[in-house]
């Protein structure tokens, strides 16, 4: 493998050129402008190990209804795979949002075409049709394969996946940095970061990444204008996911009849959960591998497996408490239906991969198991939303109520505990029915509390936290209410209230 610190020194040499001039106008080389045909390159003068590879795709693969572009940036050794989509309304003005899908190792691929993309797969498999939901209603899009190795996405020989989410957050900020170079027009509209799932890892991460380049930057040097994050059924702390189990199972508050479990599950759960919880801050305190792993041993094995021993294809589904899983692992056919999909001859005809793509994953367990391997999955990462905020950058976290893997009770948890400039308030105020537009009715859709407050002492701007809850929904908000998110997250991208 290279070493790491010279694939940085690399990258932030590379990304250190890209400046806009007044006239916003590309630093990289292109032969020809960007076609249908082949894929162009675009390469940084000095940097040639820099560069991003890109084709204007048809509405063939994925009728999307805009203009929609596919290609892999590639850096060092690393080869990020995306699909660029821009909105449907005024692309020059619209704001423009990153997705990242969870895992780790799951390709952004699911987000696009099974939840909130301009096109979804259709029910044999065989086609996408147009999402009347997308969120290109409003804004272009940027669907990542991400971390390298997941996906399309790709590594050289020599090179490996990366091992946690600050190396993968890291790889992430060159990717938007060249991006922009590629798209210069997009460098003044409001830039959004958002995710679900493990996102609730790479999201705050990447938005911290963002913005400590950006305090470095003097003068006019270009900064990614930054403006918000947005993290869905969000894996962003372990220990409280885990004691929004007892919540989930154990109560009606999910919004279902009668709990999912019986007393005595509930009380083993009840009974494990300090001894988690000692553990678990045990290895917040000292991420020592293993330390984390001896902790998640033991709350595995007295909390999470007495669901998830009864998970897979005809058992319970932990992404949707109220279902049964149609297949194992994903639970849902329609995942499996876009892998077959994009396998297929006539799309891998139009995205044409290189030869290091042998086929095309939903799930990579190399990048899962290095993951597991860098205890990147055992820490929190609080840490990184509290910081986005004292930087001025608003933060919505929603969530489905029925989901269990990355449950409300949990998210909420954490949320409340955060030590910032807003928590009293916060913290203080009890959850409020929303309400939302749906098939013609205005209905409520959920919960939601939402604070602005200055960001920090002299600042001047004030951040906004919400926490949004659904009812009717579970790990994939999306996919279960699309018109309903689509509403929060067109008024949140225009600033307006919950």
């Amino acid at each position: 493998m290279a070493p790491l610190s010279k694939f940085l020194a690399g990258a932030l040499s590379a990304v250190l050129l890209l400046q806009p001039s007044p006239a916003l106008a590309t630093p990289f080389q292109s032969q020809k402008p960007l076609g249908q045909s082949d894929y162009q390159s675009f390469s940084l003068p000095d940097h040639p190990n820099h560069a991003v590879r890109i084709k204007q795709q048809t509405d063939d693969v994925c009728d999307a209804g805009s203009k929609q572009y596919t290609g892999w940036l590639d850096t060092g050794g690393k080869h990020l795979f995306f699909w660029y989509v821009e909105s449907l309304d005024n692309p020059q003005s619209d704001p423009l949002n990153l997705w990242m899908t969870g895992g780790p190792g799951c390709s952004g691929l699911i987000g696009m075409m099974l939840e909130l993309g301009p096109c979804l797969i259709n029910e044999d498999g065989t086609g996408t049709y147009r999402n009347a939901f997308s969120w290109t209603r409003n804004a272009s899009m940027i669907f990542v394969d991400q971390p390298a190795g997941t996906g399309f996405s790709y590594v050289d020989e020599g090179y490996e996946s990366p091992g946690d989410s600050f190396v993968a957050a890291s790889d992430m900020h060159v990717f938007l940095r060249i991006f922009y170079a590629a798209f210069p027009h997009l460098q003044t509209v409001p830039f959004h970061i958002s995710g679900e799932s493990y996102g609730g890892h790479y999201v705050p991460t990447v938005a911290a990444e963002i913005l400590r380049y950006n305090n470095l930057r003097v003068g006019p040097d270009f900064k990614i204008p930054l403006t918000s994050i947005m993290i869905g059924d969000g894996y962003v702390s372990p220990l409280d996911t885990l004691y929004g189990y007892y919540d989930t199972l154990c109560t009606t508050k999910p919004g279902v009849s009668e709990p999912v479990f019986n007393s005595t599950r509930c009380t083993q759960i009840a009974e494990s959960l300090p001894r988690c919880a000692y553990l678990h801050e045990a290895c917040y305190a000292y991420p020592d591998a293993l330390v984390c792993q001896a902790a998640d041993a033991f709350c595995t094995e007295s909390i999470r497996a007495l669901y998830d021993s009864e998970s897979g294809a005809g058992g319970r589904d932990p992404f949707d408490i109220t279902r049964t899983c149609e297949v194992d692992q994903f639970c849902y056919n329609a995942v499996l239906d876009i892998e077959r999909y994009m396998n297929t001859e006539a799309v891998w005809a139009a995205l044409a991969p290189p030869a290091a793509v042998a086929n095309f994953s939903l799930m990579s367990f190399d990048v899962h198991d290095a993951f597991m391997r860098g205890n990147d999955a055992y820490i929190a990462m609080a840490r990184e939303v509290l910081f986005a905020l004292a930087q001025g950058v608003d933060v919505l976290v929603y969530n489905g109520n029925l989901d269990l893997a990355c449950n409300t009770a949990g998210n909420l948890r954490w949320a409340e505990r955060l030590p910032w400039a807003g928590q009293a308030e916060f913290a203080s105020r009890a959850l409020a029915p929303w309400y939302a537009p749906k098939a013609g009715e205005v209905v409520q859709a959920g919960a939601a509390k939402e604070v602005a407050v200055l960001a920090a002492p002299g600042n001047g701007k004030k951040s906004r936290f919400a926490f949004v809850t659904f009812d009717r929904a579970g790990h994939m908000v999306p996919l279960d209410q699309p018109e309903v998110t689509l509403h929060l997250i067109q008024t949140w991208m225009s600033g307006g209230a919950l």
